[in-house]
């Protein structure tokens, strides 16, 4: 049986590596080494949660998961800074920790993660919902059994519920993060640190199994962006039809495949609605998320600057379009575009007009700002200044 499960892994694997290289996106040998990244990126990251995960013994891992460009698996957000805890649902958790100064956190639950045949979303629970003490502290129990105070519910028939907190930076050079901790109530304090071999298999055979979804459903999500609008236009994802592969539904979603060559500029043009929070980031046609540390390739509602007539104007080009809008795609000149409106009066989608580089003022509002390079490299320093401080370096 063993044996059966590890031939199993290794056929999930080669096939995933199969739908890379044959993919049509792969004809690009950018798009090509990109998808060959992702296939070693997925194994780390499966390993982070399948494999290495002790739910007696829980941590909020941050590093292991999404970072600023060497694991961007799944387009994480990058104003969010993502805290994972891996929990059995039979057992009794405390978290504890102590707000910070970001725009807002929240918990999300999933039974289960990606690959798994049978993973659905459990629950959201927003932290400004819960009791939170004068000194900023917060304590909340997660159980099956339902408690008083501040309290996630989790499910007894899964014993492996993923937590997944968003802490939401917005003015990412002048806030600081939430401190979380997390522990099993009911330790009896001799459950074994290592893993058995039927367990060990089982693990790897997820991970095996994650890998080979992934690139299924991205490839096939692709297809459906192009069905529905083509290239160069924002397909709106239905609302909540991403819940059961780690959307949000207090998110509403719209992606676009973008196609720009050099000399060439996408104005991106959206109405500004009451929300709690948009952006808009860039990604790899694997849906890995461009480096956002290095380069000026995500802006939020703070960062944007936003026109007298209440729309903003965003400008995806491969050369510094000289406006503070910019949107670097960080070649090649084909990805995924994404933008986010959360908790929004309503979500309108933005339109997008392609032109000529040389012609974009006279596309945008006549007082739209000129940025130097000499800015933009100020500009770019505090970003990567604010991402790696994020995660401590």
């Amino acid at each position: 049986m063993i044996d059966d499960s590890w031939e199993e892994c290794q056929r999930n694997v080669a096939a995933a590596r199969a739908l890379v290289l044959q993919a049509e996106i792969s004809k690009d040998p950018v798009v090509r080494a990109q998808g060959l990244y992702l296939l070693q990126m997925l194994q780390a990251f499966g390993f982070n949660i399948y494999v290495a995960p002790r739910q007696a013994y829980p941590n909020f891992y941050v590093h292991s998961i999404f970072m600023p460009f060497e694991a961007g698996f799944g387009a994480p957000c990058p104003d969010f800074f993502y805290h994972w805890a891996f929990v059995d649902g039979q057992r009794s958790y405390r978290i504890r920790g102590r707000v910070g100064a970001t725009r807002w956190l929240e918990f999300q639950t999933h039974k289960g993660f990606w690959g798994d045949p049978d993973q659905g979303h459990l629950g959201t629970h927003d932290l400004d919902d819960f009791r939170i003490e004068p000194d900023g502290s917060f304590e909340i129990i997660a159980s099956a059994t339902r408690q008083e105070g501040n309290w996630i519910v989790l499910d007894p028939e899964r014993r492996n519920i993923v937590v997944m907190v968003r802490e939401a930076w917005w003015d990412w050079a002048n806030e600081r993060g939430t401190r979380l901790q997390i522990e099993a109530i009911d330790l009896r304090g001799d459950e074994p640190m290592h893993i058995d071999e039927a367990e060990m298999h089982k693990r790897l055979l997820a991970v095996s199994r994650q890998v080979k979804f992934y690139v299924e459903f991205f490839l096939a999500l692709n297809q459906r962006i192009q069905d529905g609008v083509g290239r160069n236009q924002f397909f709106f994802t239905p609302p909540r039809s991403a819940d059961h592969v780690g959307g949000n539904p207090r998110a509403a979603y719209m992606q676009m495949v973008y196609d720009v060559q050099p000399g060439e500029a996408l104005i991106v043009e959206v109405e500004i609605v009451e929300a709690r929070y948009w952006s808009l980031q860039m990604n790899d046609m694997w849906w890995q998320t461009t480096d956002y540390a290095h380069h000026h390739s995500s802006l939020n509602g703070h960062q944007a600057r936003v026109d007298a007539d209440g729309r903003v104007r965003m400008v995806i080009s491969r050369e510094d379009a000289g406006v503070p809008n910019w949107v670097d795609p960080v070649n090649p000149g084909i990805g995924i575009a994404q933008w986010r409106w959360y908790l929004a009066e309503r979500t309108p989608v933005p339109s997008v007009t392609k032109v000529l580089l040389s012609d974009l003022r006279s596309h945008l509002p006549a007082d739209t700002p000129v940025v130097t390079p000499a800015a933009r490299r100020d500009v770019i320093a505090g970003r990567r200044a604010a991402v790696l401080g994020r995660y401590g370096f």
